[in-house]
């Protein structure tokens, strides 16, 4: 169940197999591209050659598989292109030196791709298999985090996973500070085994209780090399750097493209998938997937049985980019602290474009369809996910007795909750 590589006019554009000089990408041993490819970059004809496949990107968003039927929709496009090239770019300038690791955040309030979990700040750096580094974690806020090291991406067609482990393995919580060593031959204390195909550690530090407080820092060091100067900028770590910024960026439009519209349609409309795990997601998560389409007048009722797990939540997404809906402003998403259960046990949450008057509503935008993902950490049991289809003006039939009331105040109160808690986690 992991994204497969669509193939366009170009037979390997997005082929992960291909050679590319990718100057000091992470996920290859920082190959040296040959002179002509240098010679490219000295004249100019690299660059223009990157302009040009990021211009035939902005064509192929405006064909039939993607979103477009509005004006709002091909908006959206252009705008999801500009953040995808925004992100590469920055990504291969800042974090893609082994030797002098830097963190890059790839899903925050500017970078949205790949159905984040707005629950979770998501950090990679790039790693060598033969190095030594050392992770210092101070939690703060941070209620859990889950540290993997990947040999790649997976909208690079690479979903494996090298090694994981969490603040719960660990034994540390909210408040703490812990060090952990990566490296090929084991250290004492708290130490993660490096293999040869390490490219990627990648970090997801969890905050369910959305409050205004200090989030997780990080910092990451190469020991082995601390204090050695970076190599200068030759030309052939340029040509490598425009092309892994522009390979990343069409993998990354055709690859979640693909996957929303494929796992969308592997069940009905309206309906969620059965929970499974996910090639190159976390080991102890399963999801359920639903493609969510509402008239004006209907709402979906998702119902789900909270206790099977300690820690689950349900998020909305726009389909074709995969981008998480506004989290900061809206209510989009709902977790195990923010969503109140039913008398009976049960949680049923209410999706629509309008505020129902329930607290466990999530906003559409006013989108008439949206891309739904239930996620569940470490179930003791398969989740089960119940969806049906009502009446706006129906809805209280379909929920428990008693379901409680929340008035406007309310509902700018919980607002204003979430707004402050995203401007602490997402602080300059």
């Amino acid at each position: 169940m992991h994204p497969s590589l669509r193939h366009t006019n170009d037979p390997h554009r997005n082929d992960p197999h291909r050679t590319h000089p990718q100057g000091n990408d992470p996920q290859r041993n920082d190959p040296q591209c040959n002179d002509a490819s240098a010679h490219e970059v000295v004249n100019g004809t690299a660059w223009r050659a990157y302009c040009e496949r990021m211009a035939a990107l902005g064509d192929r968003i405006l064909e039939a598989d993607f979103p477009g039927a509005t004006d709002t929709d091909r908006a959206e496009g252009i705008r999801h292109l500009a953040n995808q090239v925004a992100c590469w770019l920055t990504y291969q300038l800042a974090a893609t030196d082994p030797q002098n690791p830097a963190f890059f955040t790839h899903n925050d309030l500017a970078y949205r791709w790949g159905g984040p979990n707005v629950d979770q700040n998501a950090r990679r750096a790039p790693i060598a298999g033969d190095g030594v580094y050392r992770l210092t974690v101070t939690m703060n806020a941070c209620e859990k985090f889950v540290l993997q090291v990947k040999p790649g991406d997976m909208h690079s067609g690479r979903t494996d996973i090298v090694a994981e482990t969490s603040s719960t393995a660990l034994g540390v919580g909210p408040g703490d500070t812990v060090e952990i060593i990566l490296s090929a031959t084991e250290q004492p204390g708290n130490w993660v085994r490096l293999t040869p195909d390490a490219r990627v550690l990648h970090v997801r530090d969890y905050y369910f209780d959305w409050k205004p407080e200090q989030p997780a820092m990080l910092a990451l060091e190469r020991l082995d090399t601390q204090g050695q100067p970076a190599a200068r900028v030759t030309p052939e770590r340029v040509a490598g750097m425009l092309d892994g910024a522009a390979t990343s960026v069409e993998n990354s439009i055709e690859v979640w493209n693909d996957w929303v519209r494929t796992t969308g349609d592997r069940q009905p409309v309206n309906t969620f998938s059965t929970p499974s795990t996910v090639a190159g997601g976390v080991k102890e998560v399963v999801y359920g997937f639903a493609r969510v389409r509402l008239a004006d007048d209907q709402v979906l009722i998702v119902e789900t049985d909270p206790r099977v797990s300690a820690q689950w939540d349900l998020q909305l997404y726009s389909p074709g980019w995969f981008e998480s809906l506004d989290f900061a402003n809206r209510q989009t998403s709902l977790n195990h602290v923010q969503a109140e259960a039913d008398p009976d046990g049960l949680i049923r949450v209410v999706i629509g474009a309008l505020d129902p008057g329930v607290p466990n509503w999530l906003d559409t935008e006013g989108r008439t369809e949206v891309f739904a993902t239930h996620r569940w950490l470490d179930p003791r049991e398969q989740p089960t996910v119940r969806a049906r289809v009502a009446l706006r003006h129906e809805v209280r039939d379909h929920l428990a007795v008693g379901t409680r009331s929340v008035t406007d105040p309310e509902r700018r109160e919980t607002m204003r909750r979430r707004s402050a808690h995203v401007a602490w986690r997402f602080r300059a």
